[in-house]
């Protein structure tokens, strides 16, 4: 777990040295030695995760490292940004010489400092390296790890001939699953039963195995785990397939021929339960022929995809969670007092069997009695945590721990990560996304060549799904490249993900709940959140979670706070917090990346100056918050990757985003904008920049949108027939989505029908609205290519006729709105294909 955390540094660092290697020129033999002496380490951190050593030592090494590599990133980027500032007075300041050559000698110290800091990091980074292969190389105990080893492969080890007690909501995925052995037409004869830890794979296959209709086929069961052994499991399945081989002495190719010559004979079932890893199936599969039938059970839906047949397995249903809690817990059908704490109970397991079974097991203890069930149901996560003493009960969180465990470095922090959001959450994905990219945990090395980093989170999240830990929400309303918009944890899954996270050795994060700091001790009248001091201590990342109706005075606590690379403040209802000046001390947190107030009111109702000094910050959120003014002092901020600016009211802006030259997302409020000056906010130079929502063509200069050369998504309004006219015939090869709002515009001139018609050619056009537009002829009708990924259309007090049956013509429509048309036939007949999507018509 702490090397995953090292890792992200790692990553960090060795990007962002990538990118900023052209403003150390002067240094640039040290750095060259800082990038190969991470790499090295970055080798040895790989090791430490794949042997998983628990080793105290290792741990106080790495977050050595930690430290280290955050110093070292902070170093260099206040360098570059202090370099480049005095270049950029320098060269306003030419006709000065004097001056010019003092920010030469400022830049000379400048240079000469990180020298000096660069060359101290090289010899920490050499005696860390040297105590990290030490440790690593240590086999002193490696008769005890094999041991320790042993015993948990044991303990995972599952038998085809066991017997579960207590079955239930199966039925169906057994009779399919029969079928499907017993059919010898079918192509495919592997099927992978995949599913969260404690789902019941094995519980599944075990039915199927030892089915009445199958004890005719030669059957052999074996349990992979993560200590994959191939000349025995060879050996298992072959013994159990023919009892009269001989396997004694055979060597793994032996028994390799030996599976398949059996096989091909006889009608056979081979379960192969608990299998990780792609690689091991690619070993375990050369042995048997296409017709023999295996059943795989796995936590990964990436297992064995080109050869197997996917059967997912589904959380229980209340009414099945009940009727397995009546079985595990021996309940007596006439003791009906039990029923309703026994559903809540049973609700709180989110339909997991093993959850359910476990709480079973300790209600079944506590004899009917209804006090003791509502005490449990009062305490769930303590009782799946504890059972019924104080050390840690195992069951359920190993279970889990097995997939965590199994995730490769570079998705441990995304999903430690998902901590900072409350159980129960709809994660949007866009903004974890925007987040895991400013945290660094996306590597630059992963990007393919067409591909954003956004591109490569998306694919990290994927991995997650694929993978059960993570679940992901349908999208109401989705284009072919959205099709999710929302992620989530089951509840046990999140509490792991918690635990890890804020594992004292760890300190990766501190996630609070808001509600349990409220106090009026100060003011009767007045609500104030207090959070103690000890909770900020040696914390690097905070997230607090709040869900208020009515406002809060303000936040105490955070004053002394420290060393945060990350604030997060999420407000899920519409009450409000104070927030004021003195809240965080920005400079005891300058090194601040991602700075989040969401549902905030600030003081004076401006953002506070020192923000515009974290020369740091990758990531500002001011989400659903009131801020009247932002500060002119927002482009001091070099690295800011993402601005959110959807507050609740307007808010006046200074013409300087133009000048964030790295920015690669920004969020503008639907309601628009004032820019500062009276002037319309310029977007030109913002060359790097990938969402821009919703600008308005009487605030900001349209002009400069087809300059904007990596955009990909882009939310604008536009009132004029011109703003229109750019949007539209925009040729950005990089525009992935389009959201056009159209106002009060005259298309009657056949020159604007034709820029509206090409338009609808787009396959980027996702989302048009028109309001109150005149189209004195008819509305394009439709020809092959047009509107393929328009997914909604809305048509409001606009003058022009329409074809409504043409509109059943556009393949992704899911969203038809039509007001006050002047023109619309009386009576329309759709064909059996129109609107093949169409979920809401208006």
């Amino acid at each position: 777990m702490a090397e995953s955390v090292a890792n992200v540094s790692l990553e960090t660092l060795r990007d962002l040295l990538v990118e900023e290697t052209k403003f150390l020129l002067s240094v640039s033999g040290d750095v060259e030695k800082v990038k190969a002496d991470l790499r090295s380490i970055h080798a040895l951190l790989m090791k430490a995760d794949r042997e998983r050593r628990d080793s105290p030592t290792l741990k106080l090494y790495i977050s050595q490292l930690k430290d280290l590599a955050f110093k070292a990133e902070n170093l260099l980027e206040t360098y570059a940004v202090e370099v480049e500032s005095k270049r950029e007075e320098g060269r306003r300041s030419l006709k000065d010489k004097f001056k010019r050559y003092i920010c030469i000698m400022c830049e000379c110290s400048s240079v000469h400092e990180v020298g000096n800091e660069a060359r101290h990091i090289i010899s920490a980074l050499a005696e860390l390296t040297t105590k990290l292969e030490s440790e690593l190389g240590q086999e002193s105990s490696s008769l005890s790890r094999q041991g320790d080893d042993e015993r948990q492969r044991m303990l995972r080890q599952t038998y085809g001939h066991e017997v579960e007690p207590h079955f239930v909501g199966m039925e169906s995925d057994i009779e399919l699953l029969v079928s499907k052995v017993k059919d010898e037409k079918r192509q495919q004869r592997v099927v992978k039963i995949y599913g969260m830890g404690g789902l019941g794979k094995t519980t599944l296959a075990r039915k199927v195995y030892n089915h009445t209709d199958l004890q005719s086929y030669a059957r052999a069961w074996v349990c992979i785990t993560q200590q994959f052994q191939p000349k025995a499991v060879f050996g298992d399945i072959l013994k159990q397939l023919d009892s009269n081989a001989q396997i004694g002495g055979m060597e793994e190719q032996e028994l390799v021929r030996g599976i398949h010559s059996f096989s091909k004979e006889r009608k056979c079932l081979v379960v192969i339960d608990d299998i990780w890893k792609n690689d091991d199936w690619d070993i375990i599969k050369k042995a048997f022929p296409v017709n023999c039938n295996i059943i795989l059970t796995t936590r990964s839906q990436n297992i064995a995809n080109l050869e197997s047949e996917p059967h997912m397995l589904r959380f229980l249903t209340e009414d099945e969670g009940w009727t397995l809690l009546h079985k595990v817990t021996d309940l007596s059908p006439d003791l009906k007092s039990l029923e309703d704490v026994g559903r809540e109970i049973v609700s709180k397991c989110e339909g997991l069997p093993l959850s359910i079974c476990v709480i079973g097991g300790i209600l079944r203890a506590k004899e009917y009695d209804l006090p003791e069930w509502k005490k449990v149901n009062a305490n769930m996560e303590l009782y799946l945590r504890h059972g019924e003493g104080v050390e840690e009960y195992k069951i359920v969180k190993h279970v889990l721990e097995l997939s965590y465990d199994a995730l490769p470095y570079y998705l441990k922090p995304c999903f430690l990560y998902l901590a900072c959001f409350p159980e129960d959450h709809n994660i949007d994905l866009e903004r974890l996304y925007l987040l895991w990219m400013a945290e660094g945990f996306i590597s630059y090395q992963d990007k393919g060549p067409n591909e954003t980093l956004r591109d490569v989170a998306q694919r990290y999240l994927t991995e997650l799904v694929m993978r059960c830990m993570v679940q992901l929400h349908k999208a109401e309303y989705y284009s072919p490249l959205n099709k999710f918009d929302k992620c989530g944890l089951h509840d046990l899954m999140h509490d792991l993900c918690s635990s890890k996270a804020e594992a004292e050795e760890e300190k990766f994060l501190k996630r609070i709940d808001a509600s349990k700091y409220l106090t009026d001790i100060l003011s009767p009248t007045q609500t104030r959140l207090v959070i103690p001091p000890s909770i900020g201590n040696s914390i690097s990342r905070l997230a607090i979670s709040c869900d208020f109706e009515s406002k809060v005075s303000g936040i105490s606590g955070l004053e002394e706070v420290k060393g945060l690379r990350s604030f997060i403040l999420l407000q899920k209802s519409y009450g409000m917090i104070d927030f004021k000046k003195s809240t965080i001390d920005f400079k005891m947190s300058q090194y601040l990346r991602i700075f989040v107030v969401e549902g905030c009111e600030f003081e004076g109702g401006k953002l506070p100056i020192k923000v515009g000094e974290l020369i740091h910050l990758r990531y500002l959120s001011l989400h659903n918050s009131k801020v009247g003014e932002l500060p002119k002092s927002i482009c001091n901020m070099p690295y800011l990757q993402t601005l959110d600016l959807r507050v609740r009211n307007g808010i006046r802006l200074p013409n300087v985003i133009c000048k964030m030259k790295r920015l690669k997302h920004l969020f503008l409020p639907f309601h628009s904008i004032e820019v500062i000056g009276g002037e319309k906010l310029r977007l030109d130079g913002l060359h790097e920049l990938e969402t821009l929502e919703w600008i308005n063509s009487k605030t900001t200069c349209i002009a400069d949108i087809p300059k904007l050369i990596s955009l990909q998504s882009l939310h604008v309004i536009v009132c004029d027939e011109d703003s229109m006219s750019i949007v539209l015939s925009n040729k950005n090869s990089q525009l992935r989505e389009t959201h056009l709002e159209v106002k009060s515009c005259d298309l009657s001139s056949e020159k604007d029908m034709e820029v509206l018609n090409e338009g609808l050619m787009s396959p980027s056009l996702v989302f048009l609205r028109m309001h109150e537009c005149n189209m004195s002829g008819d509305f394009p009708r439709y020809k092959k290519g047009m509107c393929q990924n328009l997914v909604i259309l809305g048509l409001f007090n606009c003058k022009g006729k329409v074809d409504v049956e043409e509109f059943g013509k556009y393949p992704m429509l899911q969203e038809l709105t039509l007001q006050d048309f002047v023109k619309m036939a009386e009576t329309i007949t759709f064909r059996s294909n129109s609107f093949p999507q169409l979920k809401h018509l208006g």
